[in-house]
């Protein structure tokens, strides 16, 4: 019986040692389940800090003030368009931070536009220098003292001019009277066509073949159709 005995306390010892594993497999196996807990805990506090920081962007102050936003050299902030600009920053509820955010970007905005300020400013003097010409010619080609419909009159008034403009006019008023398209001018042209009239006749070109047009090279150099003989 002794030996009966012996074995079943060895027995009994294991079933207690069998269910202590156990209990450790389960205590284990909740232990995956803290460490889960402790990521989404990690989560909820990254979620929090975007919270915090998308907050940083709302809830508008009682006024704007843009003084210490640093401005590239040439670039200040409009106190018109800051005044302006308060009442919808404060309708879309914008803190301090996040007018700020929206001043720096109109200012890269503002800085590319000066970038190419000078590409459009040529371009619109371009355009302004081709419209005051065609204004012009449309002034010479109506005016009736210079010839207006008589194509053959009005050739042989600009020859006349011609002789006093290059009588009269140097090389620096030429090249001014050209770049404001003033040489397409009535008041120009009759202005030396006077001149032209004092130098003498002797002095005066021929006017050939009358063409359709007034072209600049016939106003500044006389007709460019002479006649072989002249």
């Amino acid at each position: 019986m002794s030996e009966e005995r012996t074995e079943l306390n060895a027995a009994a010892e294991g079933s207690a040692l069998d269910n202590q594993e156990l209990d450790n497999v389960g205590q284990d196996n909740l232990n995956p389940d803290d460490a889960g807990d402790s990521d989404n805990g990690n989560i909820g506090q990254e979620g929090q800090e975007k919270d915090n920081t998308d907050n940083n962007f709302y809830g508008a102050p009682e006024s704007y003030d843009f003084s210490n936003i640093e401005y590239p050299e040439g670039i200040s902030m409009d106190e018109t368009l800051a005044k302006e600009f308060a009442p919808i920053g404060k309708k879309l509820g914008l803190s301090q931070e996040g007018a700020n955010e929206l001043a720096r970007l109109l200012i890269k905005y503002q800085q590319s536009q000066l970038a190419d300020a000078p590409n459009k400013i040529a371009e619109f003097k371009k355009q302004e220098a081709a419209q005051t010409k065609l204004a012009y010619e449309k002034l010479l080609n109506d005016d009736k003292e210079i010839g207006s419909g008589d194509e053959a009159k009005r050739n042989a008034y600009i020859d006349t001019a011609d002789v006093g403009y290059n009588s009269f006019a140097s090389d620096e008023l030429k090249g001014l009277f050209h770049s404001l398209s003033l040489d397409f001018h009535p008041a120009v042209i009759k202005h030396f066509y006077r001149l032209g009239k004092m130098c003498g006749n002797d002095k005066l070109t021929n006017t050939g073949s009358p063409s359709q047009e007034i072209s600049a090279a016939q106003i500044l150099y006389g007709n460019t159709t002479k006649n072989e003989n002249d």
